[in-house]
């Protein structure tokens, strides 16, 4: 009774804080369907916006009401409470635009698909980020997770990122100024709106064969048949020649299974839906990687993906 009247209460102040944003809303939406794992309860609130200026408008509201918000963009590298999310989800799915503003640079909105970029970019004969055809994820995801793959990431390709603070400012920050590092990047909270992106010219043939043989790779090595939020760890950083799937396949872990959900039996840095998977099932999956990990091999496993709830789990914090 008290969890419902404070529900109903939250509703009528979000209601009244979006009229007239212009946006579309949807309300009590379920979050499975738009996370790559299917996992996850329904968001209070979900916005599409239309525009950057809507963006911009949304976190002047959000601010001044000190209203908890999620960016959503293709669902990857994300964990959703089995019990949904009481604050407003923005979706970017409508930022979808990419213009080509040089012979070697183009302006893409962050809501764009990073593997449709990636065949974008091949048409126009441009090179250097045909990795990106193997990340299911959206380019305002790839570049705040400096998204890549061995030897390749976003961060390389950046040009400059247009971003929108927590009070609605829009600012445009260069490369350098983003401060990427293993995936993650030093921007502050905020909303990464679109980015420019420069590579080279190259024969398309060329940059074909490039993308079709990492996507042989990506194919030949994930569990791509089942649903996954995508790799689970960040490779530890102070031992290059090791990653976080050869110390879980070592520790004896590869296909353990928690209720619907396990570790894939073709990489050990992938949890796997195999159908009625919950968050809770992921993150004890989660804790059990971890513990045995720091038992056996003394190495604290950094959670990639990101976890959107009331409260972070302990071990999300590396304090084992």
């Amino acid at each position: 009774m008290e969890t419902h009247s404070v529900m109903k209460e939250t509703r009528q102040e979000i209601m009244a804080l979006l009229e007239g944003c212009g946006a579309e809303v949807r309300w009590n939406e379920p979050m499975a369907p738009y996370t790559t794992i299917k996992i996850g309860g329904a968001a209070m609130v979900m916005i599409f916006p239309r525009s950057i200026e809507e963006i911009a408008g949304l976190m002047q509201r959000l601010s001044v009401a000190q209203m908890p918000f999620l960016i959503l963009g293709a669902g990857s590298n994300l964990l959703i409470p089995d019990d949904g999310i009481e604050g407003v989800v923005i979706h970017l799915r409508d930022l979808d635009q990419v213009v080509l503003t040089g012979d070697d640079t183009f302006y893409v909105e962050a809501g764009f698909s990073y593997p449709k970029l990636a065949t974008y970019a091949e048409k126009q004969g441009l090179s250097g980020i045909e990795f990106a055809a193997g990340i299911p994820g959206t380019v305002g995801g790839a570049v705040a997770m400096n998204a890549g793959i061995p030897g390749e990431e976003t961060a390389s390709v950046v040009k400059n990122v247009t971003h929108v603070s927590l009070t609605g400012e829009i600012q445009t920050f260069s490369r350098e100024e983003c401060g990427f590092s293993y995936r993650a990047n030093g921007l502050s909270p905020g909303v990464i709106v679109s980015v420019e992106m420069v590579l080279c010219k190259a024969p398309i043939r060329e940059i074909e064969n490039k993308r079709i043989e990492l996507l042989k790779r990506r194919r030949n090595t994930q569990p791509l048949s089942y649903p996954n939020v995508g790799s689970i760890f960040k490779n530890p950083d102070h031992m290059p020649m090791t990653s976080a799937g050869r110390l879980i396949e070592e520790v004896r872990l590869k296909g353990h299974r928690i209720g619907g959900v396990q570790i894939s039996e073709k990489h050990g840095n992938f949890i796997i839906n195999l159908g009625g998977g919950t968050a809770r099932d992921v993150l004890a999956l989660m804790q059990l990687m971890q513990e045995r990990v720091f038992l056996e091999k003394g190495v604290r496993l950094v959670p990639e993906i990101k976890w959107w709830g009331a409260s972070n789990p302990v071990f999300f914090h590396n304090t084992l």
